[in-house]
């Protein structure tokens, strides 16, 4: 699969071995690691920096739901932070397919019916309880990653190694509520204009509808990261 994909926000294979009983894949290098690893880091990895790597990831997802000529669609089935990983200039790196479906090329959707896999927090409700796949549900996990940058912590709570509880109804709901400072990182409110927290957080809260048919496409994702992201460059241009 990854010897069909060329995108710059995607994890690159490079060589790979087939000897004996020995099955090797090389990838490129991502010297800085998962995203997952600088969620409560904002010294690290600003709001500004974080605005451009979820740039990078919905870019690398819109490749691969809306492929060009004869390509086939792909659907990740995995979208989470410690999936995108992160190069020395801090640029997005989607990775790990494991799980990845293909989907037919040229069709404005993809249904396809399939064994519920995935990580708890992440994956699309309507694809867990009734086994259909769609892009959509590569949207929804990808809102719930925007949420993680939003609010510096990871989508679940593990004590004792088991699984306590997934925090994403918890956060839909101070958004529906208008409490997003019970939610919202401290290290990152001081880097946050009101209107761009508010931009973002219904970017991502659109992602997590329940209905597919209203939740945005990844292109449309693109568009309005981007253009948040300029509006957050242009501002900061402004101040110096």
């Amino acid at each position: 699969m990854l010897s069909k994909c060329k995108h710059e926000n995607l994890v690159s294979l490079l060589h790979f071995c087939i000897e004996g009983g020995e099955r090797i894949l090389v990838y490129e290098y991502v010297s800085h690691g998962s995203l997952d690893c600088y969620l409560s880091d904002p010294s690290v990895v600003t709001w500004t920096k974080r605005l451009r790597i979820c740039v990078g990831a919905a870019r690398a997802l819109n490749y691969l739901h809306d492929p060009v000529d004869t390509h086939q669609r792909i659907i990740h089935r995995d979208i989470k932070s410690s999936n995108i990983l992160l190069d020395e200039e801090w640029n997005a790196k989607v990775s790990d397919f494991g799980l990845s479906k293909f989907g037919p090329a040229n069709q404005p959707q993809t249904y396809l019916v399939s064994n519920a896999v995935g990580t708890p927090g992440y994956c699309d409700p309507l694809y867990w309880e009734t086994g259909i796949l769609s892009k959509e549900s590569d949207v929804y996990s990808f809102g719930v990653v925007l949420f993680e940058a939003m609010c510096g912590k990871l989508c679940f709570e593990y004590h004792g190694g088991r699984l306590h509880g997934i925090l994403v109804p918890m956060w839909k709901k101070c958004f529906e509520e208008k409490r997003l400072d019970d939610i919202v990182f401290n290290g990152l409110k001081e880097h946050m204009e009101p209107d761009s927290l508010n931009t973002f957080s219904t970017i991502a809260y659109q992602c997590l509808k329940r209905a597919r048919e209203e939740r945005p496409t990844m292109a449309e994702m693109v568009q309005k990261l981007e253009l948040h992201l300029n509006n957050k460059l242009l501002k900061i241009s402004e101040r110096e």
